[in-house]
């Protein structure tokens, strides 16, 4: 008990355990100012924006007879995307690239991402793989899931009993 008294006031004290989950929270959001105050530092290059994997936005929805997949993908043309069916995975790539128009402007400020996107689904059994279809207008992907007949509408009502 006596140590506990002669501790200072002021002395910095650094408790980890290799369990706390808050610790690498701290640690990511860290990173992140970190990051954020990096990009605008006045050495960096504008080519940080370039090459990035990025993350393309996507809602999926479903109803009595397909799944869609629907995905924002600006900025890019149906011959820039791949999507592929492979077991029970759907995998969505594509490829962003900077005009080579844009080589010789001078940036005053840039927000606009470029570089590769990359999504993969895990898709239940259900799925009729051989009749999925895709669409792709005005930088938005729709992808077509259809179920296979016996999924469609199954379902049932279950008989509670009274336990004993």
């Amino acid at each position: 008990m006596n140590a506990l008294l002669k501790w200072k006031k002021g002395t910095p004290i650094s408790i980890e355990h290799p369990h706390n989950p808050f610790l690498s929270l701290q640690q990511e959001v860290d990173k992140v100012f970190h990051d954020f105050y990096e990009m605008f530092a006045p050495s960096k290059s504008l080519e940080q924006f370039e090459n990035l994997n990025l993350m393309p936005s996507m809602d999926v929805v479903e109803d009595k007879d397909h799944f869609t997949i629907q995905m924002e993908m600006p900025g890019m043309d149906e011959k820039d995307i791949n999507v592929s069916l492979s077991g029970n995975s759907l995998i969505i790539t594509g490829e962003k690239s900077t005009s080579k128009k844009n080589e010789k402007k001078k940036y005053i400020s840039r927000e606009i991402s470029y570089g590769k996107y990359e999504r993969s689904l895990s898709l239940p059994s259900t799925i009729d793989v051989d009749k999925a279809k895709a669409t792709f207008k005005k930088g938005m992907l729709w992808i077509e899931l259809p179920k296979k007949a016996e999924a469609k509408g199954k379902s049932r009502d279950v008989k509670i009993e009274t336990a004993k």
